[in-house]
């Protein structure tokens, strides 16, 4: 992986811009929307273009992307999903976001968490990679998206929490760990589910209920497992999961 700075991941002008632009349309009407018609509120053109280019990077912002019309397709859901279903998608885009998360997770709910510590663990991780004015940025730009997840709490002293967590959030865990090629009780613990910072019954009950609700399918016999989503991945997509599976 090429290590590279970790911006927060936008939380709010991904909730505008899927308000303010329709469901079906094409990749340029978000582009448009954002620099042409400046529905997020940006000061200036070039504040437009840098807001576009990097909601392009976390969100792709185009429905030919099979993570963004996923994505689109949960969000349709509660808007209490958002946090959680935004963060799952930025870390499968965001390398340095993915990898730094168990960081996050392994500190006990409760306990206070700085940009110090967060800077003492990229150090560590990375050593020599940041320059100093660069990495205290990267941890204040990681902290705030786990701040917009539900990790942490606060605005400048920064507490542990647990994130908002329901069978819709469970359910795109599931799916993108199954787009990588895991397949049965392998979905139930992999990097998304651990992102979800719950416990296994915790998640089965959500899993669950996501079934119950239509969102995969799930059955479990004994130590089978078995969870599918039908209807949500086109023939292509079901085959490339095929091959990762196949690969894995």
């Amino acid at each position: 992986m090429s290590v590279h700075t970790s911006r927060t991941m936008m939380l709010h002008e991904l909730k505008l811009i899927l308000k303010r632009v329709a469901l079906d349309a094409p990749a340029s009407s978000y582009v448009e929307a954002i620099i042409e018609e400046n529905v997020l509120g940006k000061p200036t053109r070039s504040t437009r273009q840098r807001t576009a280019k990097r909601l392009r990077e976390l969100y792709a912002l185009d429905p030919r992307c099979t993570l963004f019309r996923l994505l689109r397709y949960f969000c349709s859901s509660d808007p209490g999903n958002h946090p959680m279903l935004a963060f799952l998608m930025a870390c499968a885009r965001d390398p340095l976001l993915r990898e730094a998360t168990p960081f996050v997770l392994a500190i006990p709910v409760g306990q206070i968490v700085s940009p110090g510590d967060i800077v003492t663990y990229l150090n560590a991780q990375y050593p020599s990679r940041f320059r100093a004015t660069t990495l205290l940025s990267t941890a204040q730009n990681l902290a705030s998206s786990w701040t917009q997840a539900g990790y942490l709490q606060g605005k400048k002293r920064k507490r542990r929490t647990r994130p908002y967590l329901t069978p819709v959030v469970s359910a795109f865990a599931l799916l993108l760990g199954y787009l990588c090629g895991l397949r049965g009780s392998l979905l139930l613990d992999s990097l998304w589910t651990r992102a979800l910072d719950c416990s296994t019954a915790e998640l089965t009950n959500l899993v669950e209920e996501a079934s119950r609700q239509g969102w995969l399918r799930y059955k479990a016999t004994g130590a089978v497992v078995d969870i599918t989503f039908p209807g949500l991945l086109t023939l292509a997509e079901e085959q490339a999961a095929y091959e990762q599976d196949r690969s894995a």
